[in-house]
């Protein structure tokens, strides 16, 4: 076998360019902490990875978002507290307005702090979050939702959307309310009835609205005056035109509560008209609708500076069940809110294991075994020098060197 310089040369030199290449890889492996430093050093861990890679980026947008829902619901706890807090307020002013012993000029005083309280919810309603948005607007963030004032009410001029972020893959979570859920909304629960003149109410006389005093009903009546000092109750839900039998009849006197007898229970309803009804006049008692808290508050205060008598009393317990209502809806709002929270520490701690997971994924696929990569490197170090002691030695062959 002949064996040429030039072959010598060029088999040495491309060995000791391979080793060298090899050396520079396990550095920067080392340098890197990465075991694939290109698709071609592993094309399947290298596609598996890159899906991790996306996963991961996922989940960062997601943990972004949640913590951006956290600041939203936040804000949005603290101004329905302070919305519960208002209405607490102006529960106790309102017990206290009940007091037969005030005169004029204390409940004019309530009034007027209940003017400012007014004032206080309407810049409650339209405060803004830390985007300059209007918080109580739904999708319309650059309207101000809530126009008026207390001679004229109030008008929203929100929408009723909620706005929602993405806090997990499959979690759409809702940061807001609607302006109309929290203030406008507001049920006539706690025995609230709407009540209204009939087709007929040729005496003038008025109907307050209804009182429940037992279990709630849901039903719908009629009152007709077969006389001026009597009175007949029928069931409108079976007897729209009043035309049948009575559920029950009585003697009326001005401003005494009558009793709706709907079955089982007795005497569940009360509602109380004043005045002189004449014969064939009528009215109507309904389940009540909604009301809201610029309404209930404007209403009471009026109610405080122009109502004496027994109608002022009626105002104060209607008052009352109102203000009742507002509370149960912003505590009813309060916990949905709560629970929002405690899901986003749920699905943040669920997060954090995830990118845990991801981790350990990635580290299976392209991470490093120092031990063997060190062990390597000095092996091929050792290779290369090696490579050029013996090339050093071998190059330098010639019989002449051996001659005299």
């Amino acid at each position: 076998m002949r064996i040429s310089t030039s072959q010598i040369f060029n088999t040495n030199v491309s060995t000791m360019n391979r080793q060298e290449a090899n050396l520079l890889q396990l550095q920067q492996q080392l340098a890197l902490g990465k075991r694939v430093l290109q698709p071609s050093d592993d094309p399947v861990a290298a596609a598996r990875s890159l899906e991790v890679s996306q996963a991961v980026s996922q989940v960062a947008q997601q943990q972004g978002n949640q913590g951006t829902a956290n600041d939203s619901l936040s804000i949005l706890e603290s101004k329905l507290a302070s919305i519960g807090e208002l209405v607490t307020y102006v529960r106790e002013r309102a017990i206290q307005a009940g007091n037969a012993a005030l005169n004029p000029d204390d409940r004019k005083a309530i009034a007027t702090d209940l003017r400012a309280q007014f004032e206080n919810l309407l810049g409650i309603a339209n405060t803004t979050d830390v985007n300059g948005e209007y918080l109580f607007a739904g999708f319309m963030g650059d309207t101000v939702p809530f126009v008026g004032n207390i001679g004229g009410g109030v008008s929203y001029f929100g929408d009723q959307g909620q706005r929602v972020l993405q806090v997990s893959s499959t979690r759409q979570m809702p940061v807001s309310q609607s302006g109309q859920e929290v203030f406008m909304n507001i049920p006539n629960l706690n025995g609230r009835f709407n009540t209204a003149p009939g087709a007929t109410n040729s005496g003038g006389a008025i109907m307050s609205d209804g009182v429940v005093t037992g279990a709630y009903a849901n039903g719908q009546y009629g009152i007709r005056f077969t006389a001026p000092g009597t009175y007949a109750v029928f069931d409108r839900a079976v007897d729209p035109g009043m035309t049948g039998a009575p559920m029950a009849t009585g003697a009326y006197t001005s401003g005494t509560p009558i009793d709706l007898p709907p079955a089982p229970a007795a005497s569940q309803i009360q509602v109380t008209i004043a005045g002189t009804p004449a014969t064939g006049d009528t009215f109507t008692v309904e389940p009540g609708g909604n009301t809201d808290m610029f309404t209930i508050l404007q209403q009471f205060t009026l109610a405080l500076e122009n109502t004496t008598g027994g109608d002022y009393q009626n105002a104060v317990v209607e008052t009352l069940g109102r203000l009742d209502s507002a509370l149960e809806n912003v505590l009813k709002l309060r916990a949905q809110v709560g629970s929002r929270q405690v899901e986003l520490d749920a699905l943040s701690n669920s997060a954090e294991d995830l990118n845990l997971q991801y981790a350990e994924r990635m580290n299976r696929l392209v991470g490093l075994n120092y031990t063997e990569a060190v062990t390597n490197l000095t092996l091929n170090n050792t290779f290369l020098e090696a490579s050029r002691q013996s090339f050093s030695r071998v190059s330098q062959l010639n019989l002449f060197n051996f001659l005299d």
